[in-house]
C-alpha cells in the first residue's frame, strides 16, 4: 500500500495536477471534436448575440477581418491569360452566387463567419461562362449551421462525426449540409432543413481555424471573452441605472394624522394624488402620514468604474488575440514604443492566420479550382503555372519616416530582399518592377526628371553624376556600353 502511495504522489507531482488547492476543477478529457461538438452551435449564438447588441464584440469581428483581409488577399499568376481572366472574374460580383460580393468581399465575409461562429463553408458551383465570369464558377458562403451535425457513426458506408465524412487517416470526403438555413425554414414555403444531403469534399471549402490534433470543427472566437464582455455590459448596466437613482432628488413630506402610528399602509409613500410609488424620478415631492415634516433625498454620487472596465477589456483584447487599444479606442496611454511593441506580437498572429488558414483553406484551393475549370474549357493547359503568389494586403506603418528609413538599411544591408520589402506592402515584386518600369518610360519619353527618380537624381537632391547618367541610358536604349579605358602603364 506504501508503495503504491509513494508511486501515486510521483504520478501526481505537478501542483496543477494536485487536489488541495483545485477540487473543485474537474475539466473535460474529451476529444477535441467531442468538445467542440456540444458546444459549438450554443456559443455561436451567445457569439453572435454579443456582436449584434455588444460594440466591444462587434468591434473584435471588425478588427480581425480588417487587418487579415483588408482590401483583399490578391492572387499573382505569371501569365496573361490567368492574370486577365482571373481580373474579370474577381473584381466582379459574377463569382457571387448570390451576385452581391466580388471575390474580396467574399473574403471578408467568410473572415467574420470565422470569427464570430468559428467556421464557414464555401461550396463551388458551376454555371454556364460568361465574359465577366469565363470560367463559369461562382462560389456560394454558407454558414456553419448548416452542416447537419446530428449525423454520426458510419453514414452512407463512411464513419461520419458531426456531419463531416472521413476517409483514410481521417480526412474529410463529404459534407451533410442542409439545402436551406436552419434558422429560415419557416420562413420559405415548402423548405425542409431536415433533408441534408452529403456534398463531395472536393466541391466544399471548410475554413477553420486548427487548434488540436484531429480537430474537425471550431467553435466561436469569442469563446474565452464571452463572458467578460457580458459581465462588463451587466455591470455598466447597474451602475447606470445607480447614477439614474443618484440624480432624483426628491422632497418627502411627512403629514400629521391619525394614522400615523397604526396601520400597514402608514408608511407608503404617495404622490399628491393618493397613489403608491414604487420608483423615483426627479424633482419629485412625495407625501405620507407621520409627524409632520420635511426631508429632501439627495442620494450621494458613485464612484469610477475605468479601472474595473479597462481590466475588463484588457482580459478581452487578450482573449481575443487584439491589443487593448485596438479593441477599447483608447490611445491616452499609448505611445510609438507600446503600439510598435503590441502591433508586433499582433501581425505575427494575424500572418499566422492569414497563411496558415485564409491561404491554405480558402485562397489557394479557389485559385487552384480556377485554374481546373480554366483547363477544362480549353483557356490554358492542365499543370498549375509556377510561381503564382497570394498577397495578404500590407500593414499600415505606426511611424512611415522610421519604418521607412529603417527597411531602406535593412535591404541595403541584405538582411531583407527586396521582394520581401514590396511584400510589405501588399505587393507581389515582379508586378512592381513592371509598374516601375512603365512609369519609367512614360517619364522619359515626356522628358521629365522627378526628384523622386534615383536613376537621375541623388538621395541629396543633386543629379546623378556622368557615369550614372550613362548607365541609365544604356538601360533603357539597350546599346552596348562603351570600353572602359585602360591606363597605360610607364
Amino acid at each position: 500500500m506504501e508503495r503504491l502511495r509513494a508511486a501515486w504522489q510521483v504520478l501526481r507531482g505537478y501542483a496543477a495536477a494536485q487536489d488541495h488547492r483545485a477540487s473543485a476543477w474537474a475539466p473535460s478529457g474529451g476529444s477535441a471534436n467531442a468538445e467542440i461538438g456540444v458546444a459549438a452551435a450554443t456559443v455561436a449564438r451567445r457569439a453572435r448575440d454579443a456582436v449584434r447588441n455588444d460594440p466591444y464584440a462587434s468591434r473584435i469581428v471588425d478588427l480581425w477581418t480588417g487587418n487579415a483581409i483588408g482590401a483583399g488577399i490578391t492572387t499573382r499568376w505569371p501569365d496573361d491569360a490567368h492574370s486577365r481572366a482571373w481580373q474579370r472574374w474577381a473584381e466582379s460580383t459574377a463569382c457571387d452566387a448570390e451576385g452581391r460580393l466580388d471575390l474580396y468581399g467574399l473574403q471578408a465575409l467568410v473572415m467574420r463567419a470565422v470569427v464570430e461562429s468559428g467556421e464557414c463553408f464555401v461550396r463551388f458551383l458551376m454555371v454556364a461562362p460568361s465574359p465577366a465570369n469565363p470560367i463559369g464558377l461562382r462560389l456560394q458562403v454558407l454558414e456553419c449551421d448548416h452542416l447537419d451535425a446530428s449525423r454520426n457513426g458510419m453514414v452512407d458506408g463512411a464513419p461520419t462525426i458531426q456531419g463531416i465524412a472521413l476517409g483514410e487517416a481521417g480526412a474529410p470526403i463529404g459534407y451533410w449540409l442542409h439545402r436551406v438555413h436552419p434558422g429560415a425554414a419557416w420562413i420559405l414555403p415548402g423548405a425542409t432543413w431536415q433533408s441534408s444531403q452529403r456534398i463531395p469534399a472536393s466541391d466544399v471549402l471548410h475554413v477553420y481555424r486548427k487548434r488540436r490534433p484531429g480537430q474537425l470543427r471550431d467553435v466561436s472566437w469569442l469563446a474565452p471573452v464571452l463572458l467578460r464582455l457580458r459581465d462588463l455590459g451587466d455591470y455598466e448596466a447597474a451602475l447606470l441605472m445607480k447614477a439614474k437613482i443618484e440624480a432624483c432628488l426628491a422632497a418627502v413630506v411627512t403629514e400629521e394624522g391619525d394614522e400615523a402610528l397604526t396601520g400597514a399602509a402608514a408608511g407608503l409613500l404617495r404622490d399628491a394624488q393618493g397613489r403608491t410609488v414604487e420608483s423615483f424620478e426627479p424633482g419629485m415631492i412625495l407625501y405620507r402620514r407621520g409627524m409632520g415634516s420635511v426631508e429632501v433625498v439627495n442620494p450621494s454620487g458613485g464612484g469610477s468604474h475605468a479601472a474595473f472596465a479597462r481590466r475588463a477589456l484588457e482580459a478581452a483584447a487578450v482573449g481575443a488575440g487584439l491589443t487593448y487599444d485596438q479593441v477599447s479606442g483608447d490611445l491616452t496611454q499609448a505611445n510609438y514604443s507600446s503600439l510598435r511593441a503590441g502591433k508586433i506580437e499582433f501581425r505575427r498572429l494575424c500572418e499566422q492566420v492569414q497563411y496558415g488558414m485564409l491561404i491554405p483553406m480558402l485562397v489557394r484551393p479557389i485559385a487552384k479550382r480556377f485554374h481546373q475549370q480554366g483547363a477544362l474549357l480549353g483557356l490554358w493547359g492542365a499543370d498549375m503555372p509556377d510561381g503564382v503568389s497570394h498577397v495578404p494586403p500590407a500593414h499600415e506603418m505606426i511611424d512611415p519616416l522610421k519604418d521607412t528609413t529603417a527597411l531602406i538599411a535593412q535591404v541595403r544591408a541584405g538582411f531583407v530582399p527586396q521582394p520581401e520589402a514590396a511584400g510589405a506592402f501588399g505587393y507581389d515584386f515582379r508586378a512592381a518592377v513592371e509598374m516601375i518600369r512603365e512609369a519609367n518610360a512614360l517619364l522619359d519619353d515626356a522628358g521629365l526628371a522627378l526628384d523622386t527618380d534615383p536613376r537621375r537624381v541623388a538621395k541629396s537632391g543633386a543629379a546623378q553624376d556622368a557615369a550614372q547618367m550613362a548607365a541609365v541610358e544604356i538601360a533603357a536604349t539597350g546599346a552596348a556600353a562603351p570600353p572602359r579605358e585602360t591606363p597605360v602603364e610607364g
